[in-house]
């Protein structure tokens, strides 16, 4: 039995009107998992590859950190999956990256709240559940179709000339610290002559918008912006996860 590449429908990320499923719409996905863009190679390889990846993927992070995320994909993911699925079915977002994005925000607890006031499956703050008529945030099925809805609303009002893997990084930012933080961060990036459509431009110069000349002040907006650039990267990681693990649940299935 061979590894056969990732089926493209399963896992990208943006709307299929805006990815037409051609050899090239492959490799770009294949390109925001992380894995071997080239096809070929990529088609022979087997579940020992998925272990590989999944090693590869955490080597840099606590082992403690790793272990808790897949702990809580065999404890906590089944109750909620049937409701990631179901709002990616009416945004055409995968749902591996749903749940990659409430993971991060509340480790999949209904009832997980911040010190801020932020709660549910999706930690939706009280205006942004109002807006996406969202009337009790504890509750798991309106957190996450709030959520998602909210998700995709910043997608769209990102420009279309954004790359596709670029687009869902600085959405991801934008859910996190505001959708003002981030377009006014391109704008920066423009002014300063770097490319406001690339990721890693704009998460270099995230803090620089928010200047301010009390240092007390700035030492907290720099935090901020990392925090912001933190959460993007261990939502990759987790979704990148999540789409291996699905993969390496398909063969498991194949075999038997």
């Amino acid at each position: 039995m061979y590894y056969t590449p990732i089926n493209v429908e399963r896992i990208f990320l943006l709307k299929k009107k805006e990815l037409r499923l051609s050899f090239f719409s492959l490799v770009l996905v294949l390109a925001i998992v992380g894995l071997d863009n080239s096809v070929a190679s990529y088609s022979h390889k087997d579940l020992q590859f998925i272990s590989q990846e999944l090693d590869e993927l955490w080597r840099s992070e606590e082992k403690a950190g790793k272990n808790l995320f897949l702990k809580r994909i065999q404890e906590r993911l089944p109750s909620y999956k049937p409701l990631f699925i179901e709002a990616s079915h009416e945004i055409d977002i995968h749902w591996t990256l749903l749940a990659a994005i409430s993971y991060q925000e509340s480790h999949w607890d209904p009832k997980a709240i911040s010190k801020t006031g932020v709660r549910g499956l999706m930690m939706l703050t009280q205006d942004t559940a109002k807006e996406m008529g969202v009337t009790k945030r504890t509750d798991p099925h309106q957190s996450v179709k709030g959520g998602s809805l909210y998700f995709q609303k910043i997608l769209d009002r990102l420009p279309d000339s954004i790359p596709i893997t670029d687009k869902t990084w600085m959405s991801l930012a934008a859910y996190n610290m505001g959708f003002k933080h981030v377009k006014d961060s391109r704008d920066l990036a423009n002014k300063m002559g770097k490319n406001p459509n690339n990721w890693n431009d704009l998460n270099q110069i995230l803090a620089l918008h928010l200047k301010d000349s009390n240092q007390k002040n700035q030492t907290e907006k720099n935090q901020r912006a990392k925090e912001a650039i933190d959460y993007v990267n261990k939502i990759k990681l987790f979704y990148k996860t999540l789409v291996l693990i699905e993969e390496q649940n398909t063969l498991l299935q194949t075999k038997t």
